[in-house]
């Protein structure tokens, strides 16, 4: 183990954005795209950032993009960049994930995500937020690698895995934190006139 490894966060920007209607990283809050927002929120908090997507949005931020061979959904996107982060980033033991609409992410985030042995999730009063996890990379492949042999065996019972699936699978930790408006995510034109009042 790493005495002191690099900090890697990951921005999950590969969202369709059907409801929308445009792709969530270009959104402007407060004439900010959420993309820049989300890179300039975390820049001082992780040694390495890289874009989960097929484009950097103009950002000159390195993407890593989805293994075909990978079910779909962020699941897929933990998937590649554990088999990929390694070769990247050697010293990194695991990276953190955000995703890229979510303005209002705790400034400590990435710290508390990190600080604890093995993955982690984030939790609010209410709901569990999986999208803002540090994963470990060998955990995450060895998940993925009896994902595979299920998926070979034709004995899967997760056939589009989900983010609550995983972090299952990973046995995650839950980190509280006592806001729950800090994980709001923009998936409507309605969420985003919210977040605008809240700027």
């Amino acid at each position: 183990m790493n005495d002191n490894p690099p900090t890697c966060l990951i921005i999950l920007a590969g969202g369709q954005s059907r409801r929308m209607g445009q792709d969530k990283a270009a959104i402007r809050l407060d004439g900010v795209r959420l993309i820049d927002r989300a890179i300039g929120r975390f820049q001082s908090s992780a040694d390495r950032i890289w874009l989960s997507a097929s484009d950097d949005f103009d950002t000159g931020v390195d993407i890593i993009s989805d293994d075909p061979d990978m079910p779909g959904g962020p699941v897929g996107a933990i998937f590649t960049i554990a088999a990929h982060l390694p070769m990247l980033c050697p010293e990194a033991e695991g990276f953190v994930t955000i995703p890229v609409d979510a303005p209002f992410a705790p400034d400590d985030l990435i710290r508390r995500l990190s600080s604890v042995p093995g993955c982690s999730v984030a939790q609010g009063p209410q709901h569990l937020h999986p999208v803002f996890g540090y994963w470990r990379c060998d955990i995450v492949r060895s998940v993925c690698e009896a994902y595979r042999i299920s998926k070979q065996s034709g004995s899967l019972h997760e056939p589009s895995p989900s983010l609550q699936w995983l972090a299952r699978q990973c046995d995650a930790k839950r980190i509280s934190w006592p806001d729950e408006q800090a994980f709001m995510n923009i998936n409507t034109p309605e969420d985003l006139a919210q977040a605008e009042v809240q700027i």
